[in-house]
This record gives C-alpha cells, structure tokens and sequence, in this order.
C-alpha cells in the first residue's frame, strides 16, 4: 500500500512539474529571453522545483541524508537522461556536439559546486558563516556568479535566435507568436502551489518506503527521489530535443544540476543545524560522481567529430556508464 501512495505521489509530482517547465519556457518566450539563457535560468528552475521542495520538506523532517541524496543523485539522473536521449537521436545529430560549446561554463560550474560539496561533507569540522555552514555560503556565491558569466556570454556572444516553446499546454488560434506572460505566469504559480500540497505526503511515503525495503536515506534518496524529481526533466529535454531546440535541452539539463546544488542552501535552511555536521561520507562519492560524469560530458561538448554509429556513442555512453557505476559505488556504501 505504502508503494502505492509513493507511485501516485510521484505521478502527481511528475505531471505537475512537467506543467511547471512549459510555464517558465513560455514565460521564456514572453519576455524574449535567448534559448539557452531560458533552458539555464527559467526552464531548469522550474523543472528543480520538485527537488526544492520535496528536499526542504525531508530536512525539515530530520531527513538530511535522504534530501541530500536526493538532489546529488538527480544531478547524476539528469546526465543519464541527456545521454540516454543524445544515444536515442539517429538522424537530428549529436546533443553533445560542438554546437553546444557554449554550455560548458555552466557544465564547469556544477563541477566547481559539486567538489565544494564534496569537500565539506569529507571535512565537515568546517567554520559557519551565522546560521549556514561555509559550504553552502559557497554554493550560493558560486551558483549566482554562474548565472552572471552564462547571462553575459550568452548575450555578447551571437544574436538572440528565435524561441520555439516546447509547451504542453492548449494553445488557441488567437494567441500570438509572443505570448502574454499572465497565463504562463498563472500555470507556473498554480502548479507550484500541487507541488507544495504533494510535498508532505510524498515525504511521509518516502521515509516508510525506504523502510520497508530496508534501504539506507541516502540511497532512497539518490535513486527512488532523485527519479521522481527528474521528471520534468526528461519530458522537458525529450520534447525540446524533438523539435531540435539542442540549447534548450542542454541548458535545461546543466542548469537544473547546477540549481540542485543550489538546492543544499535551502536543506541548509530547513535543517535545525548545520548541514554537512551530520552528513555521511557516501554523498562524496556522489559529488565525485557528478564531477566525474560532467567531465566526461564536458569532453564530448568540446570536441566533437559529427559521424557516428547509431547506439556507439563514445561519450553518451561514457556518461551512462559512469553515472551507473557511481550510483553501485552509492549502494556499495
């Protein structure tokens, strides 16, 4: 019964934050903001708010392993769905080409974000800033620097193209190519408000299922939340990459990792204490995982020769392979 409640749970979290991402894309449209800028900003909060909410809900309830593993273990998710969709692509091309070069700034961020992360956990004696571990208050800083360096790159760098909306909401013949930003804008706070409503009962399911199946917090939360909470992304990325809008889907993919890294500032937050004092090592072998594969992914951006073997993908594979082993490592633990 408990495994029930958890499926229709996550069902309901997974629509809604599909609902969630077509909003902020069509908010994107609304206020003519450059394909990537939108995937980095716009679509991958969105598509993050499942993680923020669920995760604070876990460290509110003294949950931190499971929040954390949570959000670490979305971001390996989030780069099985980009490659396992770039693998699935035979006649559009690479996503992982070199017409996503631009990307790597914000891959090389979630790197920067996740090594801090895996410092703290491995040195959790560190000094706090007030209320907030030093890790965080590092997270936070490095998050909005990111966001300032894509921003400015991506607007001095090429002319802004034209935004094409993976919406999956009802359109009507009367609405114009340039939507008004009020009904996107209604869409996106209703559907936050589902999000909010599911978040208790998603969280009270958790905890007992994990129990029952008499797995750790940490790998409850890395693999069981971290598929729920990536939803969004995948039906966000898939629908992006059909239409061939390559920037979307990757902006879209490294920004949410970069926002669920973001994320730790608010399971900061929510917790009663500072957060990397009660942490387990075994979230450093998730961010080491997320740097690892990243990488990998990194690699395959920058260079890129565009003939392939349909299901040979060197690097997409790579990136499956690592996430993969990363995640026995977690279970090892």
């Amino acid at each position: 019964m408990v495994a029930f409640w958890f499926t229709l749970l996550a069902l309901g979290v997974g629509v809604t934050g599909i609902v969630l991402a077509s909003s902020a894309d069509q908010l994107g449209e609304a206020f003519r903001l450059e394909r990537s800028v939108t995937g980095f900003i716009l679509l991958a909060a969105a598509t993050s708010l499942p993680e923020l909410i669920v995760s604070g809900q876990l460290a509110w309830n003294d949950l931190p392993d499971m929040a954390v593993g949570g959000v670490m273990g979305s971001c390996l998710i989030n780069l099985l769905i980009l490659a396992g969709i770039d693998l699935s692509q035979r006649s559009r091309g690479r996503i992982l080409s070199r017409r996503a070069a631009a990307h790597a700034l914000a891959a090389l961020a979630s790197i920067m974000m996740a090594a801090i992360v895996g410092v703290c956990v491995l040195m959790p004696g560190l000094p706090t800033l007030g209320r907030f571990h030093v890790g965080t208050v590092l997270v936070f800083l490095s998050y909005f620097v990111t966001v300032r360096l894509v921003f400015v790159d991506r607007v001095t760098s090429e002319p802004v193209e034209p935004h094409e909306s993976v919406s999956i909401l009802p359109e009507t013949a009367s609405e114009q190519p340039t939507r008004h930003w009020l009904r996107p804008l209604l869409y996106y706070l209703g559907a936050t408000g589902v999000i909010l409503a599911l978040a208790a009962p998603l969280t009270g399911t958790s905890e007992s299922l994990a129990t029952i199946l008499g797995l750790s917090g940490t790998f409850f939360g890395a693999v069981f939340i971290a598929l729920v909470t990536s939803l969004p992304e995948a039906v966000t990325t898939y629908q992006a990459t059909r239409m061939d809008a390559h920037d979307l889907a990757i902006g879209n993919i490294l920004g949410s990792n970069t926002f669920n890294l973001l994320i730790l500032v608010a399971i900061d937050a929510f917790y009663h204490k500072p957060l990397f004092s009660d942490l387990g090592p075994v979230h450093a072998i998730t961010a080491l995982g997320i740097i690892v594969t990243t990488t990998i992914a990194v690699m395959g951006i920058l260079y890129r020769v565009e003939k392939r073997i349909w299901y040979l993908e060197p690097d997409a594979a790579g990136v499956i392979l690592s996430a993969l082993l990363f995640f026995y490592f977690v279970y090892s633990m």
